[in-house]
Order: C-alpha cells, then sequence, then structure tokens
C-alpha cells in the first residue's frame, strides 16, 4: 500500500460497527504524503433526524483526523451523499457547525446508500504539511 492506515483502539471504539475496522473491511482512514484519506462514514444511531446523524459522523470524523494528528482545520475536501435534497439544509446547518470559518471544498450529491435507514454517508480530505 501507498499509505499508511490509520487504527487506533479509540476509533474502534467510536465506529458504529467496529468490527468492520477489526475484520480489515476498511480503514477508517488512509495517510499518503501530507493528505489524509478519511472513509465515508454513516451515523450509528439511524433513527436520527438529518442533523443528528450529520452531527454524529462528523464527530467521527473530527476523532479520525485528531488520532492521525490533524485537525477539522486540515480539512480541504468534504464529500456528502444525501439520500433527500429536502435534507440538504439540515446537513449545511451541521457542516457549518464543524466548519465555522473558511470552509473546505464540497460536493453533495444526492443518491441512496448501502444502508436503506441512513441519510448521509461523509467523508473528508485533509491536508497538513509534514512536520
Amino acid at each position: 500500500m501507498a499509505g499508511t492506515v490509520i487504527r487506533s483502539r479509540a476509533l474502534e471504539d467510536a465506529h458504529p460497527h467496529p468490527e468492520m475496522i477489526r475484520s480489515g473491511a476498511f480503514s477508517a482512514a488512509v495517510k499518503a504524503g501530507p493528505f489524509l484519506y478519511v472513509s465515508g462514514c454513516i451515523a450509528g444511531d439511524l433513527t436520527k433526524d438529518m442533523a443528528g446523524q450529520a452531527r454524529e459522523e462528523f464527530s467521527f470524523i473530527q476523532l479520525v483526523v485528531k488520532e492521525a494528528g490533524y485537525a477539522l482545520t486540515d480539512v480541504v475536501k468534504l464529500q456528502a451523499f444525501i439520500t433527500d435534497p429536502t435534507n440538504y439544509r439540515a446537513y449545511s446547518a451541521v457542516r457549518k457547525e464543524f466548519f465555522p470559518e473558511d470552509p473546505p471544498a464540497s460536493t453533495a450529491v444526492v443518491t441512496g446508500l448501502l444502508i436503506p435507514e441512513a441519510l448521509i454517508e461523509i467523508d473528508v480530505v485533509a491536508y497538513k504539511v509534514n512536520e
């Protein structure tokens, strides 16, 4: 592999399906040079509305970037996959909570997700000059 897999007990414990990370089904993130690629994240509590699911996902992403030695201010690209365009406003409001100033480049796509109850899936790319 051309990058370093980011693993930690904290990430496993915080993930809604830790067995997927432990089994190697996917990596929470991979660091490649100065870039950190964070895998798509779906909320664990799918009974929550869009704001609740988005807040849970951004909180997990925040933990992932912190575990890798980055911060949310290092995020340069964000992708959101939303199942219902009428939920975009709620998602956007939560995104502003986590990125209140100078938000990253963003893409939002309306699509179906693998887990039918999920309203949103988010992934990000962070960049930080290696020190």
